[in-house]
């Protein structure tokens, strides 16, 4: 199975039940691989703050990538909006603005690049087992 290569795509509207659509999605990848559950529950967690990000602050269409093998998921929101995400790092009480960080935490790698295909932006992240 170190071979095995599977890679899927998904598209979502802004309606916040993306969120929960996005997170099974990317599990039903991860599962068909045998990815360790740890693994899976850092993508879901980095997957959910950027598929958040869009929905709030993005533009349609929104659109996942994922691109799996049996040791690594890489993991890319594209959306039509032109602002790039930002933390808030200044205020300690805020509600919001931390999901850059978590992401940050959880993943091997992350960045935001502009959109290969079209306005807007890609955020991407990979997170290895």
């Amino acid at each position: 199975m170190p071979n095995e290569h599977v890679t899927d795509d998904l598209d979502l509207t802004t309606d916040p039940h993306s969120i929960r659509v996005a997170r099974g999605f990317l599990t039903s990848v991860a599962r068909t691989l045998d990815l360790p559950n740890e693994t899976v529950s850092l993508a879901e967690l980095a997957l959910s703050e950027i598929v958040t990000n869009a929905v709030v602050h993005g533009e349609p269409p929104i659109h996942v990538h994922v691109d799996a093998t049996a040791t690594q998921l890489e993991v890319s929101v594209t959306d039509a909006g032109p602002a790039r995400p930002r933390t808030d790092e200044r205020r300690l009480d805020a509600t919001g603005g931390r999901g850059l960080a978590i992401v940050a935490a959880v993943a091997g790698a992350w960045g935001c690049d502009p959109d290969p295909d079209g306005p807007g932006k890609r955020v991407w992240f990979t997170v290895s087992s």
